[in-house]
């Protein structure tokens, strides 16, 4: 029995086919068509062995032309040879039904070829397309390892996040601890009548200490959400840091008589800044510094005026922080540098971040240098007027 074969395509298209197959293959009955709603047609009332369609006809096309051909001829066999060459394509009209597939660059004797084996059940994909499909499945499972890349950063990312949180809780409670000890024994020895005047005195003042610290924790905490949220409020204008950074340095001094701070500031440091949060940010350094620095060894307080802007430097003889260690502290909210079963020093672990934090809403810089003679300095550089722009030095962050 002659095989039937129903072709619909362009003019040009279908008498080449209808050409290939007078020479090659004449017992084969052949219906044409250039309208894909007349191929529905045919095929639903001829129901032909084989269809050989394109795709990219005007009216009906893709996968839904497949489809439609299927329902209306189901035992018919569709293929499609199409200028549509996308992947996407290719993979659409397969999952509608198609038997095999093939572009337009592939000869009438592949299309032939074709049409034989899915005349036996086969389902056949031209060398073309699947080169074409071969090229989207490299891309593919190089796609799938960047996202596994990147998913193993999100999910490193969100573990150290989750770290950095539970370090925080207990350095909170490490911090919060020591002040409400204090706190709670200084009242409870308040209740005693019979404690003298001076001694009470004395206690009122160490009550005013850790009510002080648990204060500047919270001020601390509360400035990073804002920061966090947009909404911290900057009162940028000129002013003249130099009083404020010698304060800092002369308040800093005062909770820490046993380390001297050697500070060089000049009679003036104008700068377009919010002067109480600059002064915020030389005390957390020179707090850091005083706190990290042997007894004996002083702290240098550097401030000049630069052709950028106000710099000023804070530089403690301590052990040193490694770089990725001060990274961390100016990237992370909650790190404070040391095991908080071990922390020998003060500190809930936000003060570098939000340090720098502050200087960067300046459009400032901050940086760290380790010194090879032990000890950390950080600096930080603020514009001078609005709308400047700091030079980042190697290794700001």
């Amino acid at each position: 029995m002659a095989t039937t074969l129903l072709l619909c395509d362009t003019a040009d298209e279908v008498s080449r086919l209808q050409y290939f197959l007078l020479r090659e293959a004449p017992e084969v009955v052949v219906e044409v068509t250039n309208e894909p709603f007349r191929a529905i047609e045919l095929a639903a009332r001829t129901r032909p062995d084989a269809v050989v369609c394109e795709l990219a006809l005007e009216g009906l096309g893709g996968a839904e032309f497949v489809k439609r051909l299927r329902a209306s001829a189901p035992g018919s066999r569709v293929l499609a040879w199409s200028l549509a060459r996308s992947p996407s394509n290719v993979a659409e009209a397969l999952a509608a039904g198609a038997a095999g597939y093939l572009v337009k660059q592939d000869e009438p004797d592949e299309v032939w070829r074709a049409v034989r084996a899915a005349l036996h059940g086969g389902v056949t994909l031209s060398a073309s397309v699947a080169g074409l499909l071969s090229e989207e499945l490299s891309r593919g499972i190089a796609r799938v390892g960047e996202l596994e890349a990147d998913l193993l950063e999100i999910r490193t990312s969100v573990e150290t996040g989750t770290t950095a949180k539970a370090d925080f809780l207990s350095n909170v409670s490490h911090e919060l601890r020591t002040p409400v000890t204090v706190a709670k024994g200084i009242a409870y020895v308040l209740r005693n009548p019979s404690v003298p005047d001076e001694e009470r005195t004395q206690f009122l003042d160490q009550l005013q200490g850790a009510l002080d610290k648990l204060m500047a924790i919270v001020d601390e905490l509360i400035t990073i959400a804002e920061l966090e949220r947009g909404a911290l409020d900057m009162e940028l204008e000129y002013a003249d840091l130099a009083p404020l950074v010698r304060h800092a340095a002369d308040d800093v001094g005062r909770q820490y008589p046993a380390i001297s701070i050697d500070a060089q500031v000049p009679e003036s440091l104008p700068a377009y800044a919010d002067g109480v949060r600059v002064g915020g940010v030389v005390r957390e350094l020179l707090d850091n510094a005083c706190r990290f620095s042997p007894i004996g060894r002083p702290v240098e307080l550097r401030a000049r005026v630069m052709e950028e802007g106000v710099t000023i430097s804070v530089t403690d003889r301590g052990e040193g922080l490694h770089r990725n260690v001060v990274t961390q502290a100016f990237t992370q909210p909650f790190s404070t540098g040391e095991g908080t079963l071990r922390k020998e020093k003060a500190g809930i672990g936000v003060g570098l971040h939000l340090a720098r934090q502050i200087v960067v809403e300046h459009d400032g810089v901050m940086w760290a240098d380790p010194l090879p003679g032990g000890g950390t300095r950080v600096s930080f550089c603020i514009p001078a007027r609005p709308g400047a722009r700091v030079a980042t030095p190697p290794g700001a962050a």
